[in-house]
């Protein structure tokens, strides 16, 4: 079936907008839209764009129209055309309501209604009984019911048409604009809640706002106000549609249908108590961002003061209860969410920080935040809170999720030491599950190393309060530096040998994985010392000693220094440094043939220590480890850490260069480097190690006095 020219022609305007202003636009429950059936979409209003962009987003899914009921002025904007092409009707048709009806027995067009009735720019919603009320400067008004009456009532009579009640089928015809359609549907109509979330919501001057400014006089300050928001979300926001399970007006109507002849009755009996199930369902389903997260516990906290990495780690817990709970949330906020704590910048605190920092919400100094409520909770006016107080807005959106509120709640009138508690243990959990889940995504594997291998360890001493933590190389696993971490346990002292993603299982594992994912494994085992003990020193391997020279960006007053072995910043293996280009050009090549059968995926291994290293390297493992090289090498410069820089003579992997390198590079007023006569890569472990172990702890017990 052809796509309708006029909606066509006009979506490819958004279609151009979107890719312009890379406007992050995601639907999501695509597979909740009824395919038969006539259907009502319900959502929540806060953008005048909605009205827009929804029907277009719901035409390019269903191929079928869906008309919207807009506020009559919008049809005479630069949009009314548009409005018009997809269906729309203003507020005022004397028509309105019989024709959604008509169309809604007839499926010939699908309907999208905003039961608020206005923008809720405040976002401010509040339960009244059985009811959802608006809050406009103070005043309540009850979410309409429109939408459930339109619904109730297409599908009644529908079943009056096929139970063969309507006595004068032409005045129904005409009476509900259905001449042009042949057939009335025999589906039943269904409700599809829609709830539209922005995350980054943002204000300010762009150039959108600028550009209309300039080319139109006499603007009014609350389209100007609309303006700037909505602006800002085409260009900086992202927004998510997400379509929730439809609702059955059959299942509503089967048994009362038979018993009450008065349609009237029925509608009014089930209205009400249809528009609150409906709604709350859009309110609950959220699509919950840092945002929400951040100012929520804000909000709660019962104290006028909080430390710093206190307040990150309520925040920490608290995002990770949403996947427990099953929540929706912005799954890309995730995946580095772990910066947040591990004593380094994390872009979405620093950037909803800025805003509470700006709007006097928060003071600060080196080590407290000083929470201003009162500024949190000005509600200005409808049409200014948007622009003067956008955390207030954020925040009225979770508010009314009473489960998020009990979760944040338990964690805010926690004490730090059992939210530190709390934290610990639940990223032990996460370092043993995630460990156990690689694991168990490839133990039918024929090649998959002994379990144990891969395991995190940890070699405790109740007396000590210094934690050294040892990181493995590149396809190695904790079991590389288990020689190396059992002596300095033999000091009295407590060692962690964390693993790092992709590692000690098979190399098909470390394909799929990044450096930052290895940074991120870093990352939780320093959270995790930090918890535990007073002073920590990491000392890393090969490619483990790059990421304890990133590792230094951190800033945390327990960081005592680093030791790094071998570490890997130039490689003598000439397949690396020949084959791999080749190899990558190779594979560019056949797929620009679509001949990717022979492509190249890997480059064979023979490892010093077989049983715990991989027998493959990825080129893709390859490539991100030729990346973390560069990464570690731009970061030299900034490192005045204590550091001991320990490198084998003749090591047959990594090229000695990279230990002058890296002592000549650093801005380190404490550091030693220790040339040894190896010859073997693999200098920590087997029996001629006392030399390379008395280094190490000479060092350490530098730095304990």
């Amino acid at each position: 079936m052809k796509k309708d020219l006029l909606i066509n022609s006009s979506g490819i305007l958004l279609n151009i907008l979107e890719k312009i202003f890379d406007a992050n636009i995601e639907v999501k429950g695509i597979e909740n839209i009824p395919k038969d059936n006539p259907k009502i979409f319900v959502a929540n209003h806060f953008t005048r764009m909605e009205a827009l962009l929804v029907p277009y987003a719901l035409y390019e899914l269903t191929n079928k129209k869906v008309g919207v009921i807009a506020d009559d002025s919008l049809f005479h904007t630069y949009f009314g055309d548009f409005l018009e092409d997809i269906g729309a009707m203003p507020k005022s048709s004397p028509f309105r309501n019989n024709t959604i009806i008509g169309d809604l027995i007839t499926g010939c067009k699908d309907w999208l209604i905003f039961p608020e009735g206005l923008m809720v720019k405040a976002k401010d919603i509040s339960k009244q009984k059985n009811h959802f009320c608006v809050k406009i400067n103070g005043t309540c008004q009850v979410v309409h019911t429109g939408s459930a009456f339109f619904a109730l009532n297409s599908q009644l009579l529908r079943n009056d048409y096929f139970n063969k009640k309507i006595k004068n089928f032409k005045k129904f015809q005409h009476k509900y604009f259905i001449n042009e359609c042949k057939d009335i549907k025999e589906q039943e109509t269904m409700i599809v809640p829609i709830n539209i979330s922005y995350s980054n919501l943002r204000t300010g001057k762009n150039f959108l706002l600028d550009m209309v400014s300039k080319f139109m006089d006499n603007i009014g300050e609350h389209f100007l106000e609309e303006l700037e928001i909505e602006s800002n979300i085409v260009l900086n926001s992202k927004i998510t549609i997400q379509i929730l399970k439809p609702i059955s007006t059959q299942d509503i109507l089967k048994d009362i249908y038979k018993k009450e002849k008065n349609h009237n009755n029925i509608i009014n009996k089930y209205r009400y108590e249809l528009t609150h199930r409906f709604m709350d369902n859009i309110y609950k389903n959220l699509n919950i961002n840092f945002d929400h997260i951040f100012v929520l516990i804000i909000f709660l906290y019962p104290k006028k003061s909080i430390n710093k990495n206190h307040l990150k780690r309520m925040i920490y817990l608290l995002w990770n209860q949403l996947k427990e709970n099953l929540f929706s949330y912005n799954i890309e906020q995730e995946s580095n969410i772990i910066n947040l704590i591990s004593y380094e910048e994390f872009l979405p605190f620093e950037n909803i920080l800025k805003i509470a920092l700006k709007d006097n919400i928060i003071l600060e100094d080196k080590v407290n935040y000083f929470l201003n409520k009162d500024a949190l909770l000005n509600s200005y006016t409808h049409h200014t809170i948007r622009l003067k107080n956008i955390l207030h807005v954020i925040l009225n959106e979770v508010l009314i999720i009473d489960k998020l509120n009990i979760l944040a709640k338990n964690l805010v009138l926690k004490e730090k030491e059992e939210i530190d508690r709390l934290l610990l243990s639940t990223l032990e959990k996460e370092e043993h599950d995630e460990f156990e889940s690689d694991y168990e995504k490839f133990k039918d594997f024929p090649n998959i190393k002994d379990k144990e291998i891969g395991r995190p360890r940890y070699y405790n001493h109740a007396v000590s309060d210094v934690c050294i933590i040892t990181l493995h190389g590149f396809s190695s696993s904790p079991k590389e530096v288990e020689q190396l971490s059992k002596f300095i346990r033999s000091k009295e002292i407590n060692v962690y040998s964390p693993r790092l993603k992709g590692h000690g299982t098979v190399p098909e594992d470390l394909q799929n994985t990044t450096w930052k994912d290895w940074y991120l494994s870093l990352s939780r085992a320093i959270i995790i010392a930090t918890l535990k003990h007073k002073r920590i020193i990491i000392i890393g391997f090969s490619t483990g000693g790059l990421l304890s020279l990133l590792s230094t960006k951190k800033c945390y007053m327990e960081f005592a220094g680093i030791i790094c072995i071998n570490t890997a910043l130039h490689l003598n293996d000439i397949r690396v440094k020949t084959l791999l280009p080749a190899v990558s050009f190779w594979n560019d090549l056949v797929n620009s043939v679509h001949a990717n059968s022979y492509a190249k995926e890997y480059i064979d291994n023979h490892a010093e220590n077989p049983d715990i290293n991989y027998d493959k390297f990825y080129i893709k493992a390859i490539e991100q480890l030729s990346k973390l090289m560069v990464k570690t090498r731009e970061n030299l410069k900034n490192i005045q850490s204590p550091i001991l820089i320990i490198q084998g003579k003749n090591d047959p992997v990594v090229n000695p260069a990279s230990a002058y390198e890296i002592f000549e590079k650093i801005k380190s007023k404490e550091k030693d480097l220790v040339i040894l006569e190896r010859k073997n890569h693999v200098i920590i472990k087997g029996d001629n190690t006392k030399e390379l172990y008395d280094e190490i702890y000479k060092f350490i017990k530098k730095i304990e006095e």
